[in-house]
C-alpha cells in the first residue's frame, strides 16, 4: 500500500556506511520522528488518512535494515513515482509477483483513452493527449522487477509482449494486429477447412474484395464448391451488381444445402446484421472474433454490448478478472469493472482503481486541444463529468468505505506481528 499510494525515494535511504555507493542514494534522510506523513507522495481522498504514518511506523524497522527493496528495484520505483498512480501500482503489483495485474494497471491509461475518444466520437491526434510513460518502457521495468537472470528476463519479456498483453487488446488496431497475424499463418498451410479459416478472418477484418477471390477460387470439384460459392456471392452484393445478380441464382439452387454455422454469420455480414453475427459469434465461444468483427463495424452502444458480454464471459468464467476490467473500460462500463471488484473482496485495489481513472480521466480532459467554437465548447464540458465514478456516486462512497475498513484492519494486523527478518 506504501509502494502504491507513493513515497518519497529518499525514505528508503537508511544510516548504512556504504549508502552513499547505493544508485539509487538520493540526497535527504529519513527520521522515525515528526509526521511521517510528510514522505508520502500524496494522500489519497479515500479511506483512513492516519493509516500510511502507520503504517510507515510498522515498517521502520525493516526500512533501517534495508530490506524493503534492493538497490535496483529502488531505483526503478524513484524513477516511476511521480509519473502517476497507475505506473506505481503497476510496480507494486509487477514487485509482487501479480503480473496480470501490473499489465491490467499499464493497459488502463490506453483503455480510458479508447473510451473517451468513443465519448468524443472523433479520434483524438497524439498531441491532444500527453503521453506521460514515454520515458519508461513499462515491460522491460515489469521483466526487470520480475526476472532473476538474464533467461527469466527474456522470457518475461516475450510473455509481456506476445502473451498476456495481447489477451488484453481492445481496439480495432490491436484486434486487426492479431487478425492479420492469425491470416498469415493459414496462408502457409494447405487444405479446405484452412481456406474456411482464411475467409473467416478476412472477413473480420473487413477485407471482403479478397475474401471473395479466395472462395471463388474453389475448384468445382472440391466438396466445398457450393458452400464457398454461396458465400462468395452473398458477400460480392457489397462489391459490385452483376456478382450479387448471381449470387442470387447460386443461393436459390443450393439453399438446401447443409452448412456450418459459421456461414451464417458471413450471411448476415453481407446483408448488414453486424450486431447479430456477434451476437451468434459469442454464442459459439468466438469471442475474440466477435470483437474484431464488432471493431470493424459496430460503434456506439452496439460495440460498447459487445465487449461488455465479452467482460462478464472473461470474468465469470475464465475468472481473469484483469482481462475482465479492460473490457468494462474499453466498454465504458466502469460501474460493473467497480462491481466485479468489489465483489472479488479487493477493496483496496477498487480504491487504486478510482483513483487511477480520475487521475487518467483529468489529464485527458485538460490536455484536449479544442477551440473555442460552441460544439467543442460543449464535448468538452460533456467530458468534464466521468461517467460511472462519480465521487458522490452510492458506489464510490461505498467503497471508500470499505477501503478504510481494510485499512484500519491491515493496522491491526501488522501491529499484532512482531517484526520479522529473512
Amino acid at each position: 500500500m506504501i509502494l502504491q499510494l507513493g513515497v518519497e525515494p529518499s525514505w528508503f535511504n537508511t544510516s548504512s556506511m556504504t549508502i552513499k555507493k547505493r544508485p539509487h542514494f538520493i540526497p535527504g534522510a529519513s527520521s522515525s520522528s515528526g509526521d511521517l506523513r510528510t514522505y508520502m507522495i500524496d494522500l489519497p481522498p479515500l479511506g483512513d488518512t492516519a493509516v500510511p504514518e502507520m503504517l510507515l511506523k510498522i515498517l521502520e524497522p525493516y526500512r533501517k535494515e534495508g530490506c524493503i527493496l534492493d538497490d535496483e528495484r529502488a531505483k526503478l520505483y524513484a524513477s516511476v513515482v511521480n509519473k502517476g498512480c497507475a505506473l506505481r501500482f503497476a510496480f507494486a503489483a509487477a514487485m509482487f509477483g501479480e503480473s496480470s495485474e501490473a499489465l491490467f494497471w499499464l493497459q488502463l491509461p490506453q483503455a480510458l483513452k479508447h473510451l473517451m475518444n468513443k465519448l468524443l466520437n472523433k479520434p483524438l491526434s497524439k498531441g491532444h493527449v500527453s503521453e506521460p510513460f514515454l520515458e519508461v518502457d513499462e515491460k522491460a521495468m515489469l521483466s526487470r522487477i520480475t526476472s532473476k537472470g538474464k533467461a527469466a528476463e527474456k522470457m518475461g519479456r516475450d510473455v509481456m509482449s506476445q502473451g498476456q498483453l495481447r489477451l488484453m487488446a481492445f481496439d480495432q488496431k490491436e484486434l486487426w494486429e492479431c487478425a492479420n497475424e492469425r491470416i498469415s499463418w493459414h496462408e502457409i498451410l494447405e487444405g479446405e477447412e484452412v481456406i474456411q479459416n482464411r475467409v473467416h478472418e478476412l472477413l473480420s477484418v473487413g477485407d471482403l474484395e479478397v475474401a471473395v477471390s479466395l472462395l471463388l477460387s474453389t475448384p468445382p470439384e472440391s466438396s466445398y464448391f457450393y458452400l464457398n460459392a454461396l458465400r462468395a456471392v452473398a458477400l460480392s452484393s457489397t462489391v459490385s451488381r452483376s456478382l450479387h445478380e448471381l449470387a442470387v441464382k447460386v443461393v436459390a439452387a443450393n439453399m438446401v444445402r447443409a452448412d456450418r454455422s459459421l456461414t451464417g454469420i458471413h450471411l448476415l455480414c453481407a446483408v448488414g446484421r453486424y450486431q447479430e453475427a456477434c451476437s451468434q459469434l459469442q454464442d459459439a465461444g468466438c469471442w475474440m472474433d466477435a470483437s474484431t468483427l464488432a471493431a470493424t463495424h459496430l460503434k456506439g452502444s452496439d460495440y460498447a454490448r459487445v465487449l461488455r458480454r465479452w467482460a462478464g464471459y472473461v470474468l465469470r468464467t475464465e475468472h481473469n478478472i484483469w482481462r475482465a476490467l479492460i473490457l468494462y473500460v474499453a466498454a465504458g462500463a466502469l460501474k460493473e469493472a467497480l462491481a466485479a471488484l468489489r465483489e472479488a473482496q479487493l477493496p483496496e485495489t477498487a480504491t487504486m482503481f478510482i483513483l487511477a481513472c480520475h487521475e487518467i480521466h483529468a489529464e485527458i480532459h485538460a490536455s484536449l486541444d479544442v477551440t473555442d467554437d460552441h460544439e467543442s465548447s460543449s464535448i468538452k464540458e460533456n467530458l468534464l463529468h466521468f461517467p460511472g465514478l462519480d465521487p458522490q456516486s452510492e458506489e464510490v462512497i461505498a467503497a471508500g468505505e470499505c477501503f478504510g475498513q481494510y485499512q484500519r484492519k491491515l493496522v491491526h494486523l501488522c501491529l499484532d506481528s512482531p517484526p520479522f527478518y529473512d
